[in-house]
């Protein structure tokens, strides 16, 4: 089977997400398509092409006689997506639990299995922060929990908000977030064993108790050094 090489204006897409997601580009910084041009040695319509693609997922900004820009975060917006990721994770995972075949949980056991090693690695929360292994592994475990759900349009919406609350766990790391008594460890092991399970409403509950303990860590750690406002100049630089 043939495989097309990724075009021009993707391979700039993605790179330009992977800076904008891990803090490389700090929030409110002016993007140049010129720049851009430049660095990627690119078109400029695949430049406009790949931030006007970024704008769609939330990720930019594009304003008349100004261009574009990373989009702005704050402690609003996390609060609201936090939220709107729980209920969206949740209708997902419904759905998934309830059409999840034996391919489903293999999946599910292999993705918590090696979620766990990395973790028992010491590679979850040290004090750079969760690794690059560490993050993928966990994105692939949230994505295994709900992908036998059949709904496309959840899953590209659920996608996109869980883009959009990566660049505060980037970000978080300035703050010296620390989980204090809370096992990560065990809480991702028993979302896989209730999903597994079929117990659908503890797996509901769980999910969302999940996301509310991160954020109220954030939050924590933010008012405990002082940051009553998001600064950008702040944001992690890797």
């Amino acid at each position: 089977m043939d495989h097309k090489s990724p075009t021009q204006s993707e391979l700039v897409y993605q790179n330009l997400r992977r800076d904008i997601l891990e803090c490389r580009l700090l929030p409110g910084a002016k993007i140049k398509s010129s720049y851009v041009c430049e660095m990627y040695g690119v078109s400029l319509g695949a430049a406009r092409e790949a931030l006007s693609r970024l704008t769609a997922r939330g990720l930019a900004t594009m304003e008349a006689q100004k261009g574009f820009a990373v989009a702005p975060i704050s402690w609003e917006e996390f609060e609201q997506l936090t939220e709107t990721r729980a209920e969206i994770e949740v209708s997902c995972l419904r759905k998934s639990i309830a059409h999840g075949d034996v391919e489903w949980e293999s999946r599910l056991v292999a993705a918590q299995h090696r979620l766990t090693r990395l973790h028992d690695a010491g590679q979850g929360n040290g004090p750079q922060g969760p690794t690059p292994a560490w993050l993928g592994a966990h994105g692939e475990f949230h994505s295994a929990l709900v992908a036998a759900c059949p709904n496309r349009c959840l899953l590209d919406l659920r996608e996109m908000l869980y883009e959009r609350s990566e660049r505060y766990r980037y970000w978080s790391v300035t703050l010296s977030l620390t989980l204090g008594k809370r096992d990560v460890r065990e809480e991702h092991i028993q979302l896989a064993a209730l999903a597994q399970s079929r117990d659908v409403d503890a797996a509901c509950i769980a999910i969302t108790e999940h996301f509310k303990m991160t954020a109220e860590a954030l939050l924590t750690a933010a008012r405990e050094a002082g940051e009553a406002e998001m600064p950008q100049w702040r944001a992690r630089k890797v």
